[in-house]
Order: C-alpha cells, then sequence, then structure tokens
C-alpha cells in the first residue's frame, strides 16, 4: 500500500495490465502445461461467450489480481 497509495489499493485495481502480462505469458502456460490451445478474455469477453459454453459463475469470481480460469478436455 506503501508504494501505491491507499486509493489504489482500495479500489481493487492493479498498476499495470493483467490481460497484457497474461497474454505475454501464454505460450509460457501453454508449454508448461501441456495445452493445445489457451486464450485471454476479458470478463466482458468472456460474458459474451457466455452461452458457447463458458461458466458465468467462474466469470463472477474473477477480479483484478485474482484472475478466473476455466479448462477443458477435448
Amino acid at each position: 500500500m506503501t508504494q501505491y497509495g491507499a486509493e489504489t489499493a482500495f479500489r481493487r485495481t492493479l498498476p499495470f495490465s493483467e490481460s497484457t502480462v497474461l497474454s505475454e505469458l501464454l505460450p509460457y502456460l501453454k508449454k508448461t502445461l501441456g495445452l493445445t490451445d489457451a486464450s485471454v478474455l476479458s470478463v466482458e469477453e468472456a460474458l459474451e461467450k457466455e452461452e458457447k459454453g463458458y461458466n458465468k459463475s467462474i466469470i463472477d469470481t474473477s477480479e483484478p489480481g485474482s484472475p478466473a480460469f476455466e479448462y477443458y478436455n477435448v
């Protein structure tokens, strides 16, 4: 809190783009976890795809600093 201030801490925001970091790490995550495919979506993008099998309760648990993950075995 000292580094970024109380306002940032209480707004539950991050001083960087979490989706950018996850996108940059995606090749490493795919290789390490043995995934065929993976994607990083914002909450809004995931909600648009909810009817295509994304789980709303998992989407709703996602928040800054605590992303949600959903896996499928195909």
